[in-house]
């Protein structure tokens, strides 16, 4: 028995300067990462950098952390940020956000508070990291801009894959509940304040392909830059207006979409009402739209529901032969 304590003792002991030895490299190689982007030319400040979670977990916390990227023009400050690894599966953390964070652009700063902000994500070391998976969450978000804007959302569950023997694709899936959009937007799109303060429902399922891996390169260098959509749903729920959508886009060097969607609209004259408010119908042919629109709501036998394809080409988006304004820009600053 006292040499099975004494072995028992002796491996505590040799696990314990294991894990210190791996804690040490862990914030040594966490301090050169940050060193390196200083060097790049990045502004970088960080009160302390510091592993805990012995005997099963190692814990990276950033204190007072500070980064800017000067090609972007992106920067992030943050109280406490932590990455968490399990010892027994390092290829695999949880990255965990504080209750306050500081998103800036050249444009504006954002505040952004959250009860609840993680992502797990499962990664190749031997790959640079590159993304295999994530699972993300948060709750009670909210955002106020320097501009003077200020947006709400209860709660949205993200989650990312890779697609096996294709790096550069991914299986993404994004779900949000309860959005309180910025009170000008909603002046703007619902002047007369007949629609229901929160917009129930956003959710999208897409399969897209990007030009290069999600890894450290990513955050190091450049973002990939998505290069085909394929939509299995884009869906909306605001009110008694429903959205749906579902379809393949190409997308080109400077991110605009091509291809088409084939689309269902509920209760699409409040649609166009919300497009004419947005300025994205011009009044002027109004008329001859809904006329169109009414046309095709008849062929689907419903004169509230459409049934149609968003087609996107030469930087325009159309709703069949009807123009409907410029295609959205899908470039990942």
């Amino acid at each position: 028995m006292k040499r099975l304590l004494i072995l028992i003792v002796v491996l505590a002991g040799l696990g314990g300067i294991a894990w210190a030895v791996a804690a040490m490299t862990m914030q040594t190689a966490a301090t050169r990462w940050l060193d390196d982007r200083q060097i790049e030319g990045w502004v970088v400040n960080v009160a302390d950098v510091s592993v805990e979670g012995f005997p099963l977990t190692f814990e990276t916390d950033f204190t007072d952390l500070q980064l800017a990227d000067p090609e972007t023009g992106l920067a992030w400050s943050t109280p406490r940020f932590q990455l968490a690894q399990e010892v027994h599966r390092l290829d695999r953390i949880t990255a965990t956000f504080p209750d306050a964070q500081i998103l800036a652009s050249p444009a504006e700063r954002l505040t952004l508070t959250s009860t609840e902000m993680f992502a797990d994500l499962d990664l190749r070391p031997t790959s640079n990291f590159a993304l295999d998976g994530l699972d993300g969450a948060l709750t009670e978000l909210s955002v106020s801009s320097s501009l003077g804007w200020t947006l709400a959302l209860a709660s949205a569950d993200l989650s990312i894959a890779d697609m096996a023997g294709d790096t550069n694709r991914y299986d993404i899936v994004l779900t949000a509940v309860d959005l309180d959009p910025p009170q000008a937007v909603r002046n703007t799109l619902d002047p007369a304040g007949v629609l229901p303060e929160l917009i129930a429902q956003f959710g999208l399922a897409i399969r897209a392909r990007f030009d290069a891996p999600w890894d450290m390169a990513a955050i190091e260098v450049a973002r990939p830059q998505p290069t085909q959509l394929e939509i299995e749903q884009i869906s909306a729920n605001w009110g008694d207006m429903l959205f749906r959508a579902t379809g393949t886009l190409d997308v080109t060097a400077g991110g605009v979409p091509e291809g088409a969607l084939a689309v269902r609209a509920e209760n699409w004259r409040a649609m166009v009402d919300l497009a004419t408010n947005a300025g994205l119908l011009p009044e002027r042919i109004r008329p001859t739209a809904e006329a169109m629109l009414e046309v095709l709501a008849g062929m689907n036998g419903s004169a509230e529901n459409i049934d149609a394809t968003l087609n996107f080409s030469n930087g325009r988006a159309f709703i069949g032969p009807l123009p409907i304004g410029p295609a959205p820009s899908l470039r990942i600053r």
